[in-house]
């Protein structure tokens, strides 16, 4: 997630063909990052006293890794008609927390991500910038917020009863 994090904020202080080959290169770069992590990497920080499971590896988190990339390399292929900056970083922003999700290791970091793809994919819908568009992003966001809701919910019964917020088997 890391790599489109960082793509994304290239996209925003960037324009014309050279945005369009630093995104085309985000998604090349974070497969090529993907395929050099090790089949056990785990990354783990530490915030307000949680330990936060940033990048969790195994083998259904590597396929959905790939499948994202490919996803992302084929929506920027898409999008690269736009000339809109809020699209092209709302977008990658979408594709590294969508990423973020599929490796997080516990469900708080779970939880962050899942919130980050609330918000940027509001920042998508609103981008049509049409009464529509507006009706249908608060709708999406109320849904979203609630889900979070439910999901952190879920999170706080599951650290009550285990102790834990590890995502384990």
């Amino acid at each position: 997630f890391v790599v489109f994090f960082i793509g994304a904020a290239l996209a925003a202080v960037t324009s014309g063909l050279l945005r369009a080959l630093i995104m085309l290169a985000i998604p090349l770069v974070g497969a090529a990052n993907l395929y050099l992590m090790p089949a056990d990497a785990t990354h783990v920080v530490s915030l307000l006293g949680l330990n936060l499971e940033l990048i969790k590896v195994d083998k259904l988190s590597m396929l959905f890794g790939y499948l994202f990339h490919l996803a992302a390399f084929l929506g920027i292929i898409f999008s690269l008609h736009l000339k809109d900056s809020v699209q092209h970083v709302s977008g990658l922003l979408y594709a590294g927390s969508a990423l973020g999700a599929v490796f997080a290791g516990d469900l708080v970091t779970l939880f962050i991500f899942w919130e980050l793809l609330a918000v940027t994919s509001v920042f998508l819908i609103l981008a049509r910038r049409t009464d529509r568009s507006y009706g249908a992003a608060m709708r999406y966001l109320l849904i979203q917020v609630g889900s979070g809701v439910i999901l952190l919910a879920g999170i706080a019964m599951h650290w009550q009863a285990t102790g834990s917020t590890a995502i384990t088997h």
